[in-house]
């Protein structure tokens, strides 16, 4: 476990106690071992992994995760570059303001006992994660939120709306987690103030202002602050130590390209491929591969070897996560680390930047229902489509279907196929679970986001939301955490500040065109990339759980028993009929879809088995 935590200690209360608080706090912590804790001015802290915490002057005690991508800036011309010493040089000279200075992946706690005010800052995009609480004492903090379960007054209880939007989302979003009373520190924000009354604020947010820039020239800038963003992530890595996941997609492919501009030498490249042929995107991997001269090293993943790796995924994970695509993250990561690679470069957060998904031009098909009149739409085609049966055949029921969507606000109309158990939970989930969450929930989330957005277009608002949600909540975690247990650090220069301010000044237009993805980027990027790169149909970087659950015995036999087992019922979440339910829809289905539905759940009970079973959590 990498990370830190900490607690304000309670008046009167000795060194002695604040040892056993972090030592309880670590044992919650799979993988936290048993730190040395410091206690100091008021609080008890820890950190593991790459985590620190150190005393500094004033009885001023930082706790930090940093895995920052500009030291070099940060220290000018001192000799002395260790993260955690610039920080509190920082702090020393310019209070929170030399915080908001860092760039890359950072989790800090500063507790002043002059003020007697604790500090918590994030990222700007989520890369490291905070937890925080109130606590019978004051607040408490840590990387993980299962070590506030241990904090006196916290009662570990899972709140049924998180766990709802884990079942909708496949995560628990921000500010929330899967715990009642505990909840995470947005990307972008920072909690201070005295123990008692902290305050949470923004200090970052992009802002849309879709200002003039020359085609030409913003392809150029992009090309030149990529490449620097390439520069500052791989510094301090040896050519033998780096390396970069490699999908063969546009982003990865970038990423790999410019490790090889910026370093003059082979880049080591790492890609996962799996033994389902719809599931494989190997080819363009090697291709990407050998168009770049890179080391290319891959693996090949079947049923058996990702059933095995289940239970370390689960236990990596201190709340309920069912993206799938871990496994391949990990089985990649674990590669590049038996090679002697630590440090991984990912190109994550390219699709939200530049325009990349495939629902962003998608969503243009459902835009153009609102050119057709609206004397025609209300007065002839809506009531007469409305009027034929729900599941109306042929020509004339997927223009119902058409439209029905297409009538749609966004973010409900992009987001239209997601959330499954909010469209079926009244048949699927157990009466008594509905009645204790907010069915509003998972929706809302986003409709905040995309109307809180500094943006005027909606193509930029959609942007935000996946900025915020796809990537905050869900991408950077599955990334950062499967690195973590291979045993690899990684950086996502796509996610470097200059970058993602320069493309949030850009028009709209730059980023999807028509049903264009990717326009300027492509244009960016064009005397780097392969043709066929460039040209290739976004397929994302999918695992085959679903397909494995409906056709590997084990797999199925496995999620069946798990999910119907006493332990899961009782639980309280789906009704038996609705397992059943699933299971039945899997078996009719052609698809993997009813698949990743079930493993959806599936992570949700193992996760409740190992993390709240196992330790009492509630």
């Amino acid at each position: 476990m990498n990370g830190v935590a900490g607690s304000i200690l309670a008046p009167g209360a000795s060194r002695a106690d604040g040892a056993r608080l972090v030592a309880a706090m670590a044992a919650r912590v799979p993988g936290a071992g048993e730190p040395s804790p410091l206690v100091a001015g008021g609080l008890a802290a820890f950190a593991t992994g790459g985590g620190r915490v150190a005393e500094l002057p004033g009885g001023v005690v930082l706790a930090a995760d940093l895995e920052l991508v500009n030291v070099d800036e940060l220290a000018g011309g001192d000799a002395d570059r260790d993260p955690l010493r610039l920080v509190a040089a920082l702090y020393a000279r310019e209070g929170l303001a030399g915080i908001r200075r860092l760039r890359g992946g950072f989790a800090v706690a500063i507790w002043d006992p002059r003020e007697q005010r604790l500090h918590l800052a994030v990222d700007h995009h989520g890369i490291k994660r905070l937890f925080y609480a109130r606590g019978a004492h004051g607040l408490a903090f840590a990387s993980r939120a299962v070590a506030l379960l241990a904090v006196p007054g916290v009662s570990g209880a899972v709140d049924p709306t998180a766990v709802y939007h884990q079942l909708n989302f496949g995560f628990v979003p921000a500010p929330g987690s899967i715990f009642a009373g505990v909840q995470r520190l947005s990307p972008g924000h920072e909690l201070s103030g005295p123990a008692d009354r902290p305050a949470v604020a923004t200090y970052w947010e992009p802002v849309f202002a879709e200002g003039r820039m020359a085609p030409d020239v913003a392809a150029a800038e992009t090309y030149r602050l990529a490449q620097e963003a390439v520069e500052r992530c791989a510094r301090g890595a040896s050519a033998k130590e780096a390396g970069a996941f490699l999908s063969g997609g546009t982003d990865s492919s970038t990423v790999v390209g410019l490790m090889g501009k910026v370093s003059g030498e082979r880049v080591n490249a790492f890609s996962v491929g799996f033994q389902e042929p719809r599931y494989d995107e190997m080819s363009y991997a090697e291709l990407a591969a050998k168009h770049f001269g890179a080391t290319h090293y891959t693996v090949v993943v079947g049923a058996d070897r990702a059933f095995a790796a289940i239970p370390g995924l689960v236990e990596g994970y201190d709340e309920p996560f069912a993206n799938s695509s871990a496994l391949g993250t990990y089985f990649c990561a674990k590669l590049a680390r038996e090679c002697g690679v630590t440090r991984m470069l990912a190109g994550d957060g390219g699709d939200e930047i530049f325009g990349g998904n495939e629902r962003y031009a998608r969503d243009r098909v459902f835009g153009v229902y609102h050119r057709v009149p609206r004397l025609l739409r209300r007065g002839l085609l809506e009531p007469l489509l409305d009027g034929l049966p729900a599941d109306a055949p042929g020509v004339l029921g997927r223009a119902q279907r058409y439209t029905r969507r297409a009538r749609l606000e966004n973010p409900d109309r992009i987001y239209f196929s997601e959330f499954f158990f909010a469209r079926e939970g009244g048949a699927l989930l157990h009466p008594d679970f509905l009645a204790a969450v907010d069915r509003s929930a998972p929706r809302r989330v986003l409709r905040e986001h995309f109307h809180r957005a500094r943006a005027t277009s909606e193509l930029n608002r959609l942007l935000y939301v996946d900025l915020k949600v796809t990537i905050g909540d869900n991408d950077l975690l599955k990334v950062t955490r499967t690195a973590e247990l291979a045993g690899v650090s990684v950086r996502f220069p796509f996610l470097d500040l200059p970058l993602v301010e320069l493309w949030a000044r850009l028009p709209a237009r730059y980023k999807v065109r028509g049903m264009e993805k990717r326009h300027l980027f492509k244009r960016a990027f064009r005397s780097l990339l392969p043709a066929e790169v460039l040209a290739k149909r976004k397929h994302g970087f999918g695992v085959p759980t679903g397909w494995w659950i409906k056709t590997e015995p084990t797999f199925h036999a496995f999620t069946r028993d798990t999910l119907m087992s006493r332990r899961s019922l009782e639980r309280g979440y789906l009704r038996r009929e609705g397992i059943e339910r699933l299971f039945e829809l899997l078996a009719a289905d052609t698809t993997p879809y009813h698949g990743d539905l079930l493993w959806t759940v599936l992570m949700l009970e193992l996760w409740a088995q190992r993390h709240v079973d196992a330790r009492g959590a509630a």
